[in-house]
Order: C-alpha cells, then sequence, then structure tokens
C-alpha cells in the first residue's frame, strides 16, 4: 500500500483529543468474533441474510453488528449476536471498542470507509473485507483529490467485493494492481425457502392436477371481501379456479369458512382436514406454518395486507423463492427495499384497488404471464442468494487464512 499525506494528516487529527463516556457493553463472547458493519447504502436485512448465511456454514463463529447512526435491531440476525453503535471515527474512542470487542474479522458491508477505523484495524492485524462496495462515477470523482489516500486505505483489505463491474474497474483503477477487487454482485434482501412436507405437496398437486390455483397469503379481515371478489371475477375466464386463502388471524379460519359457505361459495377448511377437491373453490387454511407448501402449489400469490394502510404482514421474497409470481397492493408496510428490488426486477405486479386485483388475477391465471413475473422472481431471490453465499465464502478463507485473535 502507498504513503499518503492526506491520510497522514488525517489520522494526525484522529489521535487528538480524550476519550468520551465509554457506553455500557455486552461482554465479548468466546471463540472467534465476526464483525459485520451496516455502512452507508446497505440494509440491514441483507446483513442479516449475510450473518444467517454465515453461522449456517460455521456455528462456531460469534457475530459482532454495528451501525453507524443507532445501534442495529437484531431482528432476523442469528440468535446470540451482539449489536453496537460503530464509534466516531478517532483514536480515543476507536481503540476501547476494539479493546473491548477484540473482533477476528470486519467485514465492512455497503459504501462506508472510515479511514481511522481502517487504520487502526490493519495495525492490529485484524483482517479486512469490504463488501457490496459500489463505486458511483460521482463517488470517484470526489475522490480525485484524495486518490494516495483512497489507494492506502484499499490497499488494507484483503478483499474487496463490488456490486457491478464498473465499480470493480473504477476501485482498480484507485487502488493499483496488487490490490484483490472482484465483481460479487450486489447482496440482495431475500429468505430461505419457507419449509413444506414434500409428501403432502406431491399429495395436493396431484389432487389439484392441472387446476388454475392463486393464493392469498395473510389476508387481514379488512381485504377478505375484496379478495373473494377478485376470485369471483377471475372465475368468469376459468371456472375451475381455486382460492387458497390464509387470513392473518387463524382464529378467522373457522368463522370465514362459514360465512362463505353461507353465501354459497363450495368451501374446504385446512382445519377439518378437509381436501380441496374438484368443485372447491375457496380453500381456507390457517396460520402461517404452512406457507411453504401453499407458495409451492400456488403459481400467483396475493401478499395480503397491501392494499390497506396496515402493511403487509410477509416478506415478499417468501413467494419469490418458490417460484410464485407475486401480486401486490401500494402499502409495502416492513419490506419497502424487498418490494422496490424485485418491481426493479419486473418480478411483480402492483395494483391500486379491489377493481384491479379482480383484473390483475383474471390476466394472471394465464399460464405463461405468471411465469415470467415468477420467473423474474427466482432469479432475483436466487440471484441474491448465491452473492451472500460467495461473500460468505470469502469470510471463511480469510478468516482461515489470516491469523484470528480469538478470546479463550
Amino acid at each position: 500500500m502507498g504513503r499518503s499525506l492526506a491520510l497522514a494528516l488525517y489520522m494526525t487529527a484522529a489521535a487528538r483529543g480524550g476519550p468520551g463516556p465509554e457506553p455500557a457493553r455486552p461482554p465479548r463472547p468466546e471463540g472467534r468474533l465476526v464483525w459485520l458493519h451496516a455502512g452507508a447504502d446497505s440494509t440491514s436485512a441483507s446483513v442479516a441474510q449475510l450473518a444467517q448465511r454465515l453461522v449456517q456454514e460455521d456455528a462456531t463463529l460469534s457475530l459482532l453488528i454495528s451501525a453507524e447512526d443507532a445501534p442495529p435491531h437484531l431482528k432476523g440476525f442469528p440468535g446470540g449476536a451482539r449489536a453496537d453503535l460503530l464509534p466516531p471515527d478517532r483514536l480515543a474512542c476507536l481503540r476501547p471498542f476494539l479493546d473491548h470487542w477484540c473482533p477476528d474479522l470486519l467485514i465492512l458491508v455497503g459504501a462506508s470507509l472510515p479511514p481511522a477505523l481502517i487504520v487502526e484495524c490493519h495495525d492490529r492485524a485484524i483482517p479486512l473485507v469490504l463488501a457490496d462496495f459500489q463505486m458511483t462515477a460521482a463517488a470517484a470523482s470526489a475522490w480525485r483529490w484524495r486518490r494516495g489516500m483512497a489507494r492506502s486505505l484499499l490497499g488494507r483489505f484483503r478483499r474487496i467485493l463490488a456490486r457491478e463491474s464498473d465499480s470493480a474497474e473504477r476501485l482498480r483503477r484507485m487502488a493499483g494492481r496488487n490490490v484483490a477487487v472482484e465483481t460479487a454482485g450486489r447482496i440482495e434482501e431475500t429468505t430461505e425457502p419457507l419449509h413444506a412436507n414434500e409428501a403432502e405437496r406431491a399429495s395436493l398437486a396431484e389432487l389439484l392436477h392441472a387446476r388454475p390455483v392463486w393464493l392469498a397469503a395473510a389476508c387481514p379481515e379488512a381485504e377478505e371481501e375484496v379478495v373473494l371478489a377478485a376470485q369471483a371475477h377471475a372465475m368468469r375466464f376459468a371456472h375451475r379456479l381455486l382460492l387458497i386463502l390464509v387470513p392473518t388471524d387463524p382464529g378467522r379460519a373457522g368463522p370465514l369458512a362459514e360465512r362463505v359457505a353461507r353465501e354459497n361459495w363450495l368451501v374446504a377448511l385446512r382445519a377439518r382436514e378437509e381436501e380441496p377437491e374438484a368443485a372447491v373453490q375457496v380453500f381456507i387454511a390457517e396460520g402461517m406454518a404452512e406457507l411453504g407448501l401453499w407458495y409451492r402449489l400456488a403459481p400467483v400469490t396475493y401478499m395480503g395486507g397491501t392494499l390497506t394502510q396496515r402493511g403487509a404482514g410477509r416478506n415478499p421474497f417468501e413467494p419469490a423463492a418458490l417460484g410464485s409470481a407475486i401480486l401486490h397492493g401500494p402499502h409495502p408496510g416492513p419490506y419497502p427495499s424487498a418490494y422496490a428490488r424485485l418491481a426493479a426486477a419486473g418480478a411483480t405486479r402492483q395494483v391500486e384497488s379491489a377493481a384491479q386485483l379482480a383484473t390483475a388475477v383474471a390476466d394472471l391465471i394465464a399460464p405463461d404471464k405468471a411465469a415470467t413475473l415468477a420467473h423474474n422472481a427466482w432469479a432475483i431471490s436466487s440471484g441474491g442468494a448465491e452473492v451472500a453465499e460467495h461473500v460468505v465464502e470469502v469470510i471463511l478463507d480469510t478468516l482461515g487464512s489470516g491469523g484470528g485473535k480469538a478470546v479463550a
């Protein structure tokens, strides 16, 4: 790595001042500790997926998760993960943090390059990996007058994984030939495919034969009427169409089945061990435990809760990972980035009203139209998973090759 006057001046400034109040921190876990930092332009969900895959590969690892503005929430992260706020980029603040956690590896996820942290970790022989990094043309231009500083910082990383080829090329020009830069792709927010009993799936698939099927997953009571109206409309074009309806509240399944039957629908209730036989028009299942089964059977899934202000209850990557085309309303709830990425890939269809939902269901019962959405959804889901798997391979390879400092 080259010397940099700008970095030397930065480090001189970072060394000034004494430590501030030391926050309370949980104890460091025993064994090897991998530190994942969610930097700029990263999402908690994508970092959580990376964390989950990492412990699946090596359950002996402990994880520290940090962010820049506030200690991260650990929803979606492996049990036992610790959370902390990244200190200001001053040595008096960083050194107590590093003394406490003593990480064996730091992975910076996203577009953050805190200079004092990078230099201090490198001086302590803590291996550094930069992942999911995007160097835009504007960012490269901003580094124009500090190219020596950028080269010196990037030269301290064992591996640099760029989000796309243009970023990789800009990083190579900035970092020099001796730095390992590769195009790895974006760590997409996705989920592991939900489990299903294969024998039961095969049995139900045989029972359904070639019937068109759609699923309303996690449907709130406020949308039941809308979903049934969509089923009635779509049946004018496909009279054998089956709706699998999973209420948000499992307690609604029985009363809903009774109400639907009173309205002259032919209904079957999963809780009574009834089957979706040829004449059944609405099949009502209770609870979310079997969603993996219904996603596999339904070529089209409407994400319940997205037409109402209360928002969505399920992650759209659940059906995406299992090849079901996705319909949704304008309210993504806690999954705005997931819906945005799937929409950008042509993997979803958004509807704005009950009438549009009915039209969309009728349109997507055509197998070729549903298949296009489903393929795009599966492609982005599996692609994001492959990127995360590759980053995990890099992490484990770096841990194996670079002297860790595990606390016994």
